[in-house]
């Protein structure tokens, strides 16, 4: 039976109204994706493409069978963009093929109607375009081999992560220290492809890809990166702020939570032969995953949708709102929120059936694999919500970034983070760090001789971010206690003499940590060892800026020179400043340092041999041989000293350093 005019009229209203799906909108699609998670969406991409296949044929031409037809059609027609949309920043995508793919979608609509309003069928040209579309992406592969996502994203010999399996920024500053060109060069296609481009942060940049890398399944943490910096700049400014604020405030709480989830993975995956302790620990996590950062973030974007901001309510009533919301959070809602399985572990009321390999609740038998997918799924998303929110928090980066680091910066990633950075772009490798304390505890890799001065240089940048922290301890996985404690005041005192030369000279001389030094000291000898120690230290700088030096000194070396007897002398006035005894030895050293400084500034010498005869230098010389040799640090072992040993000298800096002004 024909159906009339104006009820075929309604039916292909929706299909010839429909608008037009978006394109690829990026040029890069750089991130690596293992074969796992890239099949899982292609797949379903290729399940959706032949649903949309088969709402195109038609059948029964009634008319709540055609209305059911092309619901399912246009349904399906979004997911897939959706899909395949999600697709876009990974490194198999192929966007000439997508937007073949979307061209189809968008023709299908209109062949639909025509089809309706005729009698007639879709043409078979357009169903096999769109079978062979689908059939060449669910072809697509990877090339990312298991497990090596994070080193080829950052073109590392192995994943940056840690004993636990868990990626750190501070690993990949480490193995790029001092080399900040290739960093960006890795670094900044991949944020081009996330749509991020703006994140001038470093190491924002870098956590924002290694989050976003570092989970189940890279595309939905790719999601909610998208979902939440696309909600944020698309929202009223103020609903933005106070969204902001408030997941700002909460990320103490979600860092204890990620910790936790992590820790019980981790005993989950330990525990292989052990399938109740791995279901015990994926209810844990799952519990934690759900209740925390998933249901604080997946209200956060309701929020933003809905133009009102509020605390986000309980995981029921949250659910109910998202599934009436509709859409990405409502599809991933219906994944993730298992209402019996959250109810039963909140109520302890959840127990394992081992036979069934399923959780037994109140409402239910709930398989374990359905936990894990929500674990799982649940889990990503909120990665790639804190990979979110660390693009949206670089918005508010200042520009041109501070040389020097300062905790009262907007803009910045979390202090724990810039903390483990800064022993990165120095070059230690950093284990273990405990921060929320009085006294924070450091564990690396290796603390050797050469490890001294950039573990002191991390320390005193983590000073500057960390002003309640009252001392300092750095061990190595190979040694009983610290070799290496300073306290606060003692950093406080080496700072003038840091940002003196941190801004003039290309590396830093050891007595420019003189005050730390001395501190250390005090927990390894008694005070007069410490300060004849660090005299030693101080007149070596100072003899060896002379020693150092070229055979010829033209205005550049002069100056050179006076900024390295400058720090020595701001260096020996700030550690005067902590010692309470006096500093007999320490005030000569200085003494000579100035009239050193003052004769070269005003005679203008052409050679080091010309100073030999000044006083100052003499003084220095008998002190340097009465006073020493010492080692850097007791607690140090150094290496036998060859018969002649050429050290590299600090030059004047001709740029600005990088390091500091990148977090």
């Amino acid at each position: 039976m024909t159906l009339p005019a104006a009820a075929l009229a309604r039916l292909v209203q929706p299909l010839r109204t429909t608008a037009a799906l978006p394109r690829s909108a990026r040029d890069l699609h750089t991130l690596p994706i293992e074969d796992r998670p890239w099949r899982v969406h292609v797949e379903a991409l290729a399940r959706c493409a032949a649903a949309i296949g088969d709402a195109a044929d038609l059948p029964d031409r009634s008319f709540n069978a055609l209305r059911q037809r092309i619901s399912t059609l246009l349904g399906e027609r979004a997911r897939a963009a959706s899909m395949l949309l999600a697709l876009e920043p990974f490194a198999p995508y192929d966007s000439n093929r997508a937007d073949e793919l979307l061209d189809i979608l968008d023709r299908l609509p209109g062949q639909v109607a025509t089809a309706v309003e005729t009698g007639g069928v879709v043409p078979a040209d357009t169903l096999r375009a769109l079978d062979d579309a689908s059939s060449w992406w669910a072809a697509r592969v990877t090339h990312c081999p298991p497990g090596g996502a994070l080193s080829t994203a950052f073109d590392m010999p192995h994943d940056p992560v840690d004993s636990l399996g868990v990626f750190r920024a501070e690993l990949v500053l480490q193995h790029y220290a001092h080399r900040a060109e290739p960093l960006l060069r890795r670094l900044l296609p991949h944020l081009v492809a996330l749509g991020v481009p703006y994140v001038t942060d470093v190491l924002a940049g870098i956590s924002i890809v290694g989050r976003l890398l570092d989970c189940e399944d890279p595309v939905f943490a790719y999601l909610a990166v998208n979902m939440l910096t696309r909600g944020y700049l698309t929202a009223d400014p103020v609903l933005s702020g106070q969204v902001e604020q408030q997941l700002r405030a909460s990320e103490p709480a979600l860092r204890h939570t990620e910790e936790a989830v992590r820790r019980a993975l981790h005993t989950g995956e330990t525990a292989r032969d052990d399938m109740e302790a791995r279901a015990s620990a994926v209810a844990e996590a799952y519990k934690r995953t759900v209740e925390g950062p998933f249901r604080r973030f997946a209200w956060a974007l309701h929020c933003l949708q809905a133009g009102q901001c509020s605390q986000p309510p309980t995981l029921g009533p949250l659910r109910e709102q998202l599934m009436a919301d509709g859409g990405t959070l409502s599809q991933l809602s219906s994944i993730v929120v298992l209402p019996a399985v959250r109810n039963s572990a909140t109520h302890e009321s959840l127990v394992w059936d081992g036979f069934a390999d399923q959780f037994l609740t109140p409402d239910g038998p709930v398989p374990y694999d359905d936990v894990l997918t929500a674990l799982l799924v649940g889990f990503s998303f909120t990665q790639g919500a804190l990979a979110g929110l660390a693009a949206i928090r670089a918005l508010q980066a200042p520009r041109p970034s501070p040389v020097l680091p300062s905790a009262e910066e907007e803009g910045r990633m979390p202090t724990a983070d810039r903390v483990r950075g800064f022993f990165g772009t120095n070059r230690l490798l950093l284990v273990e760090a405990r921060l929320n304390t009085p006294h924070a505890q450091f564990r690396v890799q290796r603390l050797g001789m050469p490890d001294i001065n950039p573990c002191l240089q991390a320390l005193l940048l983590a000073r500057r971010l960390l002003p309640r922290t009252e001392s300092f301890a750095v061990s190595s996985i190979d040694s009983d206690g610290p070799l290496l404690t300073v306290d606060a005041a003692a950093l406080d005192a080496a700072m003038p003499a840091w940002e003196y030369a941190v801004s003039r000279l290309d590396q830093m001389p050891l007595g420019a940590f003189l005050p730390a030094n001395y501190s250390a000291r005090l927990q390894l000898e008694p005070p007069a060892t410490a300060l004849r120690a660090v005299a030693w230290i101080a007149a070596d700088d100072a003899v060896g800026v002379i020693d150092g030096s070229p055979p010829s000194w033209d205005p550049d070396t002069r100056r050179l020179l006076g900024v390295r007897l400058q720090v020595v002398a701001v260096a020996i006035e700030n550690t005067r400043r902590i010692i309470p005894a006096r500093t007999v030895r320490l005030d000569s050293v200085h003494a000579s340092v100035r009239q050193l400084q003052q004769w070269i500034g005003t005679t203008h010498p052409a050679d080091p041999w010309s100073v030999d005869e000044q006083p100052a230098l003499q003084r220095l010389r008998t002190q340097w041989r009465a006073w020493g040799p010492v080692p850097r640090l007791p607690s140090i072992l150094e290496p036998p000293a060859p018969d002649e040993i050429i050290e590299t000298q600090p030059r004047l800096r001709v740029a600005d350093p990088v390091e500091y002004e990148s977090f």
